[in-house]
């Protein structure tokens, strides 16, 4: 149990708090100076719609034929055309071919492009970043303080292992009545 006090004592004589970052003493670095430029910019917008435009469609290939019996006239019709034919009593083959008033149109869609430039005049201005002001630590650490600062685990580790060396007799009971 001595042994025990006597590493609980050198292990609360050598530890300490401290920073997690210490501040270095730097000296801040020189301003950056910016110029103030200007500068054109220039904008190219491309514009593409589709325009309806009207136009002709060719006249679709037809054909239709009819044949008669005992009858002198015969009558067809197409989409676009009426014809008519008869036989007269001399027998002369009489044939009238007329086109409708139709016209065949239709609708397609034509792209056109237009280009615009927009040329602007823009003044960038930079604004220089702030610099931080430099902070000044009153005094460096000393070695004791240095010393405990870096041997503080190692001295946390040493307890651990010292306990678990004194109170080993306590615990293997404690685990023999847990198992048995």
């Amino acid at each position: 149990m001595k042994k025990f006090l006597i590493i609980l004592v050198a292990a609360f004589a050598l530890t300490s708090c401290h920073t997690n970052k210490q501040i270095a003493q730097t000296l801040p670095p020189a301003p950056i100076v910016l110029n103030n430029s200007d500068s054109v910019r220039v904008e190219t917008v491309i514009k593409t719609e589709y325009v309806p435009v009207m136009v002709d469609v060719p006249v679709p290939q037809q054909s239709v034929s009819n044949i008669v019996f005992e009858t002198d006239t015969s009558h067809i019709e197409t989409d676009v055309a009426v014809s008519d034919a008869w036989i007269t009593s001399d027998g002369t083959l009489f044939h009238n071919l007329v086109n409708k008033d139709v016209k065949l149109s239709g609708e397609a869609y034509v792209p056109q492009t237009t280009t615009e430039n927009n040329n602007e005049a823009v003044k960038t201005k930079e604004i220089p970043v702030p610099q931080p002001y430099p902070v000044y630590v009153e005094k460096s650490l000393s070695k004791s303080e240095q010393f405990k600062l870096s041997a503080f685990w190692y001295l946390v580790g040493t307890a651990l292992v010292a306990g678990a060396y004194i109170f080993r007799k306590p615990f293997l009971k404690l685990i023999r009545k847990v198992i048995g």
